[in-house]
């Protein structure tokens, strides 16, 4: 608690100080030039506080115009991006037109080497349930296919077979793979000549098995022999590759060889294929092939 002296100490020093201030006052307001010193005093005081005051005002002024000039950028650069997204899918969209024009030239030059008169195809769907089921192609009757004709495909430079024509409406066909469990293609190992009958694996199966090769056939089957269609069919010409040896089974009480055959083609990247209209013997083309 603060005692009676200090209240009167405080005091004794407010009021020198008041007093001397007043002093100070007086004699600038009695010594010559009197009234322009607090003049230019107060003339500098109010001069230092506009600069702060314009200073201010300046630096807020450059602020928002910063603000707005980077909200600019901002939209400059979300255009930009958008530019640049549209340039990215023009390319992508050339990218992919260059790769199915070279594919379709791919597809015109193969079907000009084909030894039969050939209608080329696109796959344009497949069944949903099963990949390897059926497929529906582009091409029907007004273009010239017709149940039953062969299908076959060109990849990677080599041709095989893909199955035959199941159904046709006008403007499109259903392909019966080689897959189908109901399917049977002669076929004969182009070496050694041996034949047998080639039959899809069923659905969901990729596989095809080679039945009743002759035992005696074990000694010259090889893995990896090609094998063909035999021609002893109303369907398949002969000499189209199916695919080639991948395994073979040989049972003691069996007087013929089961062979796994891998087929040429992988159906999985299956885009372009070819109906193949077999064109009919001559007569004097059946006799000279006697």
């Amino acid at each position: 608690m603060k005692g009676p002296g200090q209240f009167s100490t405080h005091k004794a020093a407010v009021t020198l100080t008041v007093l001397l201030g007043l002093s100070l006052l007086g004699i600038a307001f009695s010594s010559p030039g009197s009234v322009g010193g607090p003049v230019r005093l107060l003339g500098s005081v109010f001069g230092a506080v506009q600069r702060g005051v314009s200073g201010v005002g300046s630096f807020v002024g450059s602020s928002v115009h910063s603000v707005r000039e980077l909200g600019q950028l901002r939209e400059d650069y979300e255009d930009l991006l958008d530019r640049l997204r549209e340039y990215e899918a023009i390319e992508r969209d050339i990218r992919d037109l260059e790769r199915e024009i070279e594919a379709l030239r791919e597809a015109l030059g193969f079907s000009r080497e084909i030894a039969y008169e050939n209608i080329p195809a696109r796959v344009i769907a497949r069944d949903p349930g099963n990949f390897f089921a059926t497929m529906t192609l582009n091409r029907g009757a007004r273009d010239g296919v017709e149940a039953d004709m062969p299908v076959i495909a060109v990849q990677d430079g080599r041709q095989g077979l893909i199955g035959r024509v199941k159904s046709v409406t006008n403007r499109t066909s259903t392909v019966k793979p080689v897959f189908d469990s109901s399917s049977y293609v002669a076929a004969r190992l182009r070496e050694s000549r041996y034949e047998g009958l080639i039959q899809g694996g069923g659905i969901g199966s990729t596989t095809l098995t080679m039945r009743y090769v002759p035992d005696s056939a074990r000694a010259e089957v090889t893995y990896g022999d090609m094998i063909v269609t035999s021609g002893m069919s109303a369907v398949y010409p002969p000499e189209i590759q199916v695919g080639t040896v991948d395994a073979i089974h040989s049972r003691p009480y069996e007087t013929s060889l089961e062979i796994d055959v891998a087929p040429l083609i992988d159906f999985s990247r299956l885009e372009y294929v070819f109906v193949l209209a077999p064109e009919e013997l001559s007569p004097a083309d059946e006799e000279a092939g006697r």
